[in-house]
């Protein structure tokens, strides 16, 4: 658990904390060194009243071929769009379809319904759908301090 820093020159040590976890996190996926990754598709963020949304264009995917997971504040969205064996005996004059391993990344907008989060995947668009927070609360709490009184 990271400490709030205190000064100033202390914020960048805990930036880098996060960021080591980050990178140590995106270490562990199977497939997805850069030598590997051979494109990364296209995304559009936006937000609403009620939510921040994420659309990744990934035409010509299968679904079992995407995977989405979030590590901390970062959403990763990881997948491999088979090539296409073509009509047989073609002879391509031009072919600017990409196919291959990806792997994109995405911050995770602050104020989120974690609980609430939702993808969908439709007409080759990948919608991830970040609820904001009703209560704001919610991310603020009081903790019962227990006092415990020594020899008695």
């Amino acid at each position: 658990m990271a400490v709030i820093p205190r000064y100033p020159l202390e914020w960048l040590n805990f930036f880098r904390q996060q960021i080591d976890e980050i990178f140590s996190y995106l270490s562990t996926l199977e497939g997805t060194e850069s030598k590997e990754c051979e494109f990364s598709p296209s995304v559009d963020i936006f937000e609403t009243p009620d939510c921040y949304v994420v659309e990744f264009d990934l035409p010509g995917f299968a679904g079992e071929d995407l995977s989405l997971t979030i590590c901390c504040n970062t959403m990763v969205l990881k997948g491999m769009k088979r090539e296409d064996t073509g009509a047989a005996g073609a002879n391509y004059l031009c072919m600017e379809r990409q196919f291959g391993h990806f792997c994109r990344t995405v911050e995770i907008p602050p104020a989120v319904d974690m609980d609430r989060v939702k993808a969908r995947y439709e007409r080759g668009v990948l919608a991830v759908v970040f609820p904001r927070l009703q209560d704001k609360n919610t991310l603020i709490r009081d903790i019962r301090i227990e006092e415990i009184l020594h020899g008695k």
